[in-house]
């Protein structure tokens, strides 16, 4: 137990208090990983939860880091909701060993994860090789499965608001049935992206979507040629970039096929409001 309570107090005197004085007033207070998770459970909780993020904006999960004051401010907290994304991993090892005791629910939990292909094109053709793709709030269905696991949670602790809940399903049905009709013009058209975070959104609309980063890394000239030429073959104009992600490589692609770049972000909060917008940008790049 040495080493645990060890590392414990170091953190408590990093982050200058103990867990216990991160909330002082006893307010519940639940985390999360990113942003668009907090914003699916703002829509489910009582308004006297507090709600903190661990990843902030601005902010990428693939280069994240957990302050010694949110390691220490998880030891109050009431539930932890996971969601998939990679950083979790060793997170979970930190966590685990100090706070025991600590709540740890999958929000992913019984969504059908699809794999992130290891090539440009990354369609539904694609699933049976790769990583498990973990952007999984960026469609309405499995956007309804982690309200619908989160929920579960809070109801048993008296935490949730059944009549907010219900709101927002209704509400993520509505925006399918939108988002079906303003898309279904498009159907096996591919559109253009620099990180490959948007495949369940392209499954959910019969879309494909391209990347230009592969397995992390931008592409080197020979494979920034291939897609290049691709693009034009396509007749593509724009080139996505989500705004945690550098420009260059993408910019050079637009350049060459006379496009621009657009950039969208797939860590907004409001989930809902967000795939509005990717909706309407890709559909207008087609018009």
């Amino acid at each position: 137990m040495k080493g645990p309570i060890l590392v414990l107090s170091t953190l408590l005197l990093l982050a200058g208090c103990a867990p216990q004085q991160e909330s002082a007033n006893d307010q519940p207070t639940v985390f999360v990983s990113i942003r668009p998770q907090a914003g699916i459970l703002k829509a489910l909780v009582r308004d006297d939860v507090e709600v903190r993020t661990l990843v902030g904006e601005g902010q990428s999960p693939h280069a994240y880091e957990p302050t010694a004051r949110q390691l220490a401010a998880l030891g109050g907290a009431d539930v932890l909701f996971t969601v998939g994304v990679p950083f979790e991993q060793a997170l979970l090892k930190k966590i685990r060993p100090l706070y025991p005791d600590l709540p740890i629910v999958a929000a992913d939990a019984r969504i059908v994860k699809r794999a992130v292909a290891d090539g440009h094109v990354c369609t539904d053709h694609a699933h049976d090789h790769g990583a498990p793709d973990p952007h999984v709030w960026l469609s309405p269905e499995p956007a309804r499965i982690i309200a619908e696991n989160m929920f579960a949670y809070l109801q048993d602790q008296g935490l949730a608001d059944a009549q907010k809940y219900e709101a927002y399903i209704a509400s993520l049905e509505e925006l399918q049935h939108e988002l079906e009709t303003r898309l279904a013009p498009y159907k096996a058209q591919r559109f253009y992206v620099f990180h490959p975070s948007f495949g369940y959104f392209a499954d959910a609309y019969g879309l494909v979507q391209v990347a230009i980063e592969l397995d992390g890394k931008s592409p080197s000239p020979r494979q920034l040629a291939d897609l290049i030429e691709m693009a034009q073959v396509d007749g593509v104009k724009v080139i996505f970039v989500q705004k945690q992600f550098p420009v260059e490589s993408a910019t050079a692609v637009a350049n060459a096929i006379g496009g621009e770049v657009v950039q969208l972000d797939p860590l907004a909060e409001d989930v809902t409001a967000n795939l509005r917008r990717i909706a309407e940008a890709i559909a207008s790049s087609y018009e």
